[in-house]
């Protein structure tokens, strides 16, 4: 797995998406950026959507992602939430002064367009981390601040 050989973007860059299908390992590409922290993803909805359930962050989630001492905002399979859910985000990354880092498969495709124009309005750089085969795993800048 090559993913290890983009992870320089993740400094570069206030928010990463992390694409890919599923068991591509990116959710332990995440795990690894916690390097000694306890591993606490701040956002995982994959559990209650399979089930039908409500994927909206609740207000306690939000309590806990701006009270988490924790350079990053974790979120695995972004692509399951609003595209509410996900302008807020930003809003809390950019408040809390933390990098986003989420992973997502292919279909977050549908909410980029919202998600790119509202990272750009609050003046974030991102960039998508995709892989595309087990040799090749290739970054994308998608919004720039400079």
């Amino acid at each position: 797995m090559l993913w290890y050989k983009v992870a320089e973007q993740l400094t570069l860059h206030d928010i990463t998406l992390i694409v890919g299908p599923n068991r591509t390992e990116k959710t332990k590409f995440l795990y690894e950026q916690y390097e000694g922290q306890p591993f606490t993803l701040d956002v995982s909805k994959a559990k209650i959507a399979y089930c039908g359930g409500d994927t909206r962050i609740t207000d306690e989630e939000w309590t806990d992602i701006s009270e988490r001492d924790c350079p990053f905002i974790g979120v695995d399979d972004a692509h399951l939430l609003t595209p509410l859910d996900l302008v807020k985000l930003i809003d809390m990354a950019v408040e809390t002064k933390k990098r986003l880092y989420m992973t997502c498969n292919e279909t977050f495709v549908a909410q980029l367009p919202e998600f790119l124009s509202h990272a750009k309005l609050r003046r974030c750089s991102l960039v998508k981390l995709e892989r595309f085969s087990d040799t090749d795993v290739c970054a994308w800048t998608l919004a720039d601040v400079s």
